[in-house]
């Protein structure tokens, strides 16, 4: 518009100029039909520029008329995307600052406008579950998929981490799934189904997850340690009480990278006893307290039935020499005693025992000893002395 005025100015002062600087303006007569007009140059030249300034003029107003819807138009959805805009960041700043249900109205009375439509309702989604509106929750994610099918990968990761932090596992591990048929080696998506697996207690399938090389990448180390000593644990533990021994081994042999660990080697050793291994067990117990003290294992190979008893005495005894005169060591000769029928030698380390660390196990070697040597009233009286232990440790 700006220019057209500077046009016309121009073209005025280029008039005044003619008629300034020559008194002869010019004359021009334009005849057509029975129509005659007369006039000079310069107002022909003014004319013609104002008219053609005219045609402009409305030929412009047309235009912008023609267009008002459309700017009206573009101007209200301008409007209502800053409103949006300005809702959906009012929303995640009510998120953030723990107001969960205002979060939610924020993110949700606007989210049609918002260019980003899905991430309004995965962050409504995430205000929902801190109410524990969980229908509402599932509703949003929902949403966002069918406003956003092309992202449904990152939907499934928010869902599955909001299923686990309500503790859903098995939706957690159906998410965790669908997220691995879309990426396999994806670290959040094995790490989603490394916890699904554990606290729904399927310890084969959490051990065969683990033995894929992209799971050890994705767990950090301590992580990984943790769910395979866990693992193999329960599965030991599993193959003692259905008494399958080769399954039992199978899973020790395979663990070679936990074999020093005391909780899983102790499992092992158990099991192996438990299942009428004890040779195995022996040579493994043997070689292991040579190299470092444990006094569960050391009561336990007191337990075990070897084939040389008097061979197995004389170890206990040199464990005697080397560690002191330890509770459990003590209580350890006496069994081995009390099974080579050394009674006196039994009853002088077992009574040791107990009095350096009182057991109910003590007591009740002891007991045993007294009724396989006709002392019922000693045998009762030791009874007697573990029960009462027994009940105060209680």
């Amino acid at each position: 518009m700006i220019l057209v005025l500077l046009i016309l100015l121009a073209l005025i002062a280029g008039v005044v100029g003619i008629l300034l600087l020559h008194p002869d303006a010019g004359y021009v007569l334009i005849n057509y039909g029975p129509w005659v007009a007369e006039t000079t140059l310069a107002v022909l030249v003014l004319g013609v520029a104002i008219w053609f300034l005219l045609v402009y003029l409305v030929l412009k107003l047309f235009g912008v008329a023609i267009r008002l819807p459309g700017n009206v138009r573009e101007a209200i959805d301008r409007r209502r995307q800053d409103r949006a805009s300005e809702s959906f960041e009012a929303g995640l700043l009510n998120l953030f600052e723990g107001n969960w249900q205002r979060a939610e109205a924020e993110l949700v009375r606007r989210a049609s406008d918002h260019h980003a439509t899905h991430l309004n309702y995965l962050a409504a989604a995430r205000a929902a579950q801190r109410q524990g509106a969980i229908d509402r929750r599932d509703q949003y994610l929902r949403l966002a998929t069918l406003n956003k099918p092309e992202h449904e990968f990152a939907i499934l990761r928010s869902a599955g981490d909001l299923q686990r932090k309500h503790g859903e596992y098995a939706a957690t591990k159906a998410t965790a799934l669908r997220l691995r048929e879309r990426d396999p080696n994806h670290p959040f998506a094995i790490e989603l189904l490394a916890d699904s697996y554990q606290a729904l207690g399927e310890w084969e399938p959490l051990r065969t997850l683990l033995a894929e090389p992209a799971a050890r990448s994705a767990l950090d180390p301590p992580r990984y340690d943790a769910l395979s000593i866990r693992s193999l644990r329960e599965l030991m533990q599993a193959a003692v009480a259905a008494a399958h021994l080769d399954q039992l081994k199978a899973l020790w042999d395979g663990a070679s990278a936990y074999q020093d660990h005391s909780e899983l080697r102790r499992v092992y050793l158990h099991g192996l006893a438990r299942l009428n291994a004890d040779a195995e067990a022996l040579a493994l117990i043997g070689p292991i307290l040579q190299r470092e003290w444990d006094p569960d294992l050391a009561l336990l190979y007191g337990c075990l039935h070897a084939n040389d008893p008097i061979a197995q005495l004389a170890t206990v005894e040199q464990w005697l020499v080397e560690h002191g005169a330890k509770p459990e060591l003590l209580l350890l000769a006496g069994r081995v005693c009390l099974r080579n029928k050394l009674w006196g030698k039994a009853r002088s380390y077992l009574e040791a025992g107990v009095q350096a660390a009182p057991t109910p196990q003590g007591y009740l070697d002891l007991a045993r000893l007294c009724r396989d040597t006709q002392q019922p009233e000693e045998a009762s009286k030791f009874y007697r002395q573990g029960l009462e232990l027994a009940a105060g440790a209680r």
